[in-house]
């Protein structure tokens, strides 16, 4: 097949304070190297780049020879755009390069604990490009952002995102319609800002209820609704948010299903609701402790499947050889 060619004079918007806006990866990869070129004084016009799609490149590779830059996708081709935006600031000119990364996830991972420390930065759409740009910039690809991690803050997090009009009685205490639908807007900024820099956002849930002896924030939640409650709220946040690439699950105790409960809980109603949703969304599963029949559930749910398996247990990171660990 042949190689799909585009120019480097793509229009780029520009945001006030001359900040770039990118729609796509290769977007910001255009923007950033035009930014380089201006720096050094090198016009479009005389410094001409040309960018292909390359089918025999990883999907995170890129390449520069002469003045072609190819990646293996958007974000492969994003890459080759910021190190010739590199090579540009650093000596003026383009050399022959190739890359790939070394391991196919470069993650980070962030936890939300506090309202009043995180509602400025959390809501700050600045923040969030800046972020990004950042992670593009150091070549990571996936950013996860994880809610209600063993406390009663945020878990769980589906009412302050969407009111379920089939379960009215489950809400966050105290959240106002204009609050809920701000939290919303902004879950679905972030995953959509992440994916324009090339940057797999994952929706992380801990817990699905409080812990026992929690008092809970949210209210209205039983044994009977949670589960039928949880596959409808989460339909309704993956429609809203189509940037959400994957959904972080915990499964064990610490989700606050109780153990007996848990296999039927995330099999029939949240696993249910990845597949259900319309679109591909991977299922990202921190097992820990998982309950007979819950791997199978998993691998039966028809969807793109990837395990998390704890590995150090909080023992094998310590600064020192512990005398008894996790067998």
């Amino acid at each position: 097949m042949g190689l799909k060619r585009y120019i480097v004079t793509t229009a780029i918007a520009l945001l006030a304070g001359g900040v770039a806006q990118a729609a796509t990866p290769a977007d910001f990869g255009l923007a950033e190297l035009r930014a380089a070129m201006a720096q050094r004084g090198l016009s479009e016009q005389r410094f001409r780049v040309l960018t292909e799609y390359s089918m025999v490149l990883p999907h995170d590779g890129f390449s520069i020879m002469g003045n072609i830059i190819r990646g293996g996708s958007q974000r492969g081709l994003m890459y080759g755009l910021l190190e010739a935006a590199e090579q540009i600031r650093r000596s003026g000119r383009l050399a022959p390069a190739k890359g790939e990364p070394a391991t196919p996830m470069r993650g980070v991972r962030w936890f939300l604990h506090n309202a009043e420390l995180e509602s400025g930065w959390y809501h700050d759409r600045a923040h969030w490009q800046a972020f990004f740009q950042m992670l593009a910039r150091n070549r990571f690809n996936r950013f996860t952002l994880v809610f209600a991690h063993q406390t009663a803050y945020l878990a769980p997090p589906y009412p302050l995102w969407v009111r379920v009009p089939e379960f009215p009685e489950v809400r966050a205490k105290g959240l106002s319609d204009e609050a809920r639908e701000r939290n919303l807007a902004t879950l679905r900024y972030i995953a959509q800002t992440a994916s324009e820099y090339g940057v797999d956002f994952v929706l992380g849930v801990w817990e699905h209820n409080v812990q026992r002896g929690m008092e809970p924030s949210v209210e209205g939640l039983t044994e009977e609704n949670i589960g039928p409650y949880s596959y409808t709220a989460l339909k309704m946040v993956l429609a809203a948010c189509p940037g959400i690439r994957a959904v972080q699950m915990r499964t064990n105790s610490e989700s606050g299903i109780p153990a007996a409960r848990q296999v039927e809980f995330y099999r029939d109603y949240v696993f249910r609701a990845l597949r259900d949703c319309g679109r591909l969304v991977q299922l990202d599963l921190r097992g820990w402790l998982m309950r007979d029949g819950l791997m199978d559930a998993a691998r039966n749910a028809g969807v793109p499947l990837r395990i998390s398996s704890k590995y150090w247990a909080e023992d094998l990171g310590r600064p020192y050889p512990p005398p008894e660990t996790w067998p």
